[in-house]
């Protein structure tokens, strides 16, 4: 196995450590990922919400891993991701997010990949990091996506800045 795979690795797990922490307030908000990275090309985890059992939303997310740090002008995470894997992951009919991991820092960054931006970035924005806060917006817009009669209007708060023209 060579380093990169070992960065790609530890970010997924560190992903899965984030995700599942004990929010402060509203306690365990997402059951463990599910890991689809083997099976699917821009797919690497399928992560379904703790709600009432008549409806149990979910989604997407692709996970990114440096140990490359940050960009100094704009203090963006190191990753990149093509435009054909955004394109993929707008085409899902589900929720999908990318998120950046600084492996080094064991820090997660996230932002929505519904089809704001169709080209590739050489760096991800880190105005939503993955504290309590930010779960439970997660967590908040998941459920409003699944249980909105105009689902197909959904418009992430995670939004990067500089894919908005």
């Amino acid at each position: 196995m060579d380093k990169r795979e070992v960065i790609g690795q530890r970010g997924e797990s560190i992903f899965i450590v984030i995700i599942t922490r004990k929010h402060p307030t509203r306690g365990y908000l997402f059951d463990h990922p599910r890991f689809l990275g083997e099976k699917k090309r821009t797919i690497d985890f399928y992560v379904e919400l703790f709600h009432d059992e008549s409806l149990i939303p979910f989604f997407f997310v692709q996970v990114k891993s440096t140990y490359e740090g940050y960009t100094v002008k704009e203090h963006r995470l190191k990753v990149q991701v093509t435009a054909t894997d955004i394109k993929r992951l707008a085409a899902y009919p589900a929720p999908t997010y990318i998120v950046g991991i600084d492996e080094s820092r064991e820090r997660g960054y996230i932002v929505s990949a519904n089809g704001e931006c169709q080209t590739g970035l050489s760096s991800l924005c880190t105005d939503y990091p993955l504290n309590p806060d930010a779960l439970a917006l997660l967590w908040d817009e998941v459920v409003a996506y699944w249980t909105s009669p105009t689902y197909p209007a959904f418009r992430s708060a995670f939004c990067d800045p500089k894919w908005r023209q």
